[in-house]
C-alpha cells in the first residue's frame, strides 16, 4: 500500500483550529506588551520634559510658564531673552516653547509635530497635526478649583510683571506637587495646540477641568464640571479634563521630575475639603497628601 503524504480534510481543519486558538491566546498578550511599551515611552517623555523644566529653572531661576505674553523689547530682570520677542508663532508663547532648547527643538514652528510631547498610546500617533498647528498631549497643571495659578506652571499672560515660581515657592514639596499631566488633543483638533499665535490652550485644573469649558458643533455643550476620569478620543468633551489612553489612570510628572501613575479614583478620594488630585496640584496649599496616596 502506498504511504499517504497529504492531510485529510479533517486533519487540515484540526490544524487550522489549533492555529486559530493559539493566535487567540497570543494576541491579548501581544497587545498587553505593546500597551506596556507605549506606557513606558510615555513615562520617558514626561521624564524628559520634567528634566527640561528643571534645566530651564536652573538657568532662569524659576519654572517655565504655561502661557507667556512677551512684554516688549526692554528686558525684565531675570527674564530669558526668548520671552521678549515674537518667536515663530506670534504674540503668546507656551511652556513647550520655553523648554524647546532643552529638548533639542529650538526652531520648531507651531504647525510642527514634536514627538517628545506626544503620547505613544494615542492611535492617531505622536505626529498627529492639523494644517496650522501641532499638538501637545501633556499640559501644565496650573491650579485647583478654588484658586487660579496656585500650581507650578502658572499663567503668565495677564499680569504686568513676570510671574516667577521658583523651587522655594513650592512649599508643599516638589515630590508632592504635580508639574505636568496627560491630556490628549480633542477629536476636532480645534484646541490642544502646543503653541499658537493668539493664545495657548495648555493649562488645566486637574480635577475640575478647564475654567472655560470647551464645546463645539461636534460635541455640543459639555458637562460641567469636567472630572479627571476616562475619556474618549471621539468625544470633544473629554478635552475639558486630564485623562489618558492608559488603563486605570494617567501618568504625571511631579515637581521633582519623577513620574507617577495616578488612578482616576484620586479625583473622588478626599483629603480634607478637597480631592487627592486637587491637593497634589497646589504648590503651597498645606494639604497632607503624597503622590502615592
Amino acid at each position: 500500500m502506498a504511504r499517504r503524504v497529504a492531510f485529510t480534510l479533517i486533519e487540515l481543519l484540526v490544524v487550522i483550529a489549533i492555529i486559530a486558538v493559539l493566535i487567540g491566546l497570543l494576541l491579548p498578550a501581544v497587545q498587553k506588551v505593546r500597551a506596556a511599551a507605549d506606557t513606558a515611552r510615555c513615562r520617558n517623555n514626561l521624564k524628559q520634559l520634567g528634566l527640561a523644566c528643571h534645566q530651564f529653572a536652573d538657568a532662569c531661576g524659576y519654572f517655565p510658564r504655561c502661557t507667556v505674553r512677551p512684554r516688549g523689547t526692554t528686558a525684565i530682570s531675570g527674564e530669558p531673552i526668548g520671552n521678549l520677542q515674537k518667536w515663530h508663532s506670534g504674540t503668546y508663547e507656551s511652556w513647550v516653547r520655553e523648554i524647546a532648547p532643552y529638548i533639542d527643538q529650538p526652531g520648531r514652528r507651531v504647525q510642527d509635530a514634536i514627538p517628545t510631547i506626544g503620547c505613544p498610546s494615542d492611535p492617531r500617533g505622536v505626529t498627529y497635526t492639523v494644517p496650522s498647528y501641532g499638538f501637545t498631549w501633556y499640559v501644565g497643571v496650573y491650579s485647583n478649583l478654588q484658586n487660579e495659578s496656585d500650581g507650578i506652571l502658572v499663567d503668565d499672560s495677564k499680569s504686568k510683571a513676570a510671574v516667577k515660581i521658583s523651587h522655594a515657592s513650592v512649599s508643599d514639596g516638589l515630590s508632592n506637587t504635580i508639574l505636568l499631566a496627560e491630556r490628549p488633543p480633542p477629536a476636532d483638533g480645534q484646541w490642544g495646540w502646543w503653541d499658537s499665535a493668539c493664545c495657548v490652550e495648555d493649562t488645566l485644573s486637574p480635577a475640575r477641568g478647564d475654567r472655560k469649558t470647551y464645546s463645539s458643533s461636534r460635541s455640543g455643550n459639555c458637562p460641567s464640571p469636567a472630572l479627571y476620569k476616562p475619556g474618549n478620543v471621539e468625544d470633544n468633551c473629554s478635552f475639558n479634563a486630564i485623562w489618558s489612553f492608559h488603563a486605570g489612570g494617567g501618568n504625571f510628572c511631579l515637581g521633582d521630575g519623577s513620574v507617577r501613575a495616578i488612578s482616576y479614583s484620586a479625583a473622588t478620594r478626599s483629603v480634607g475639603p478637597t480631592s487627592v488630585i486637587e491637593a497634589l496640584s497646589t504648590r503651597a496649599g498645606g494639604e497632607a497628601v503624597a503622590s502615592d496616596d
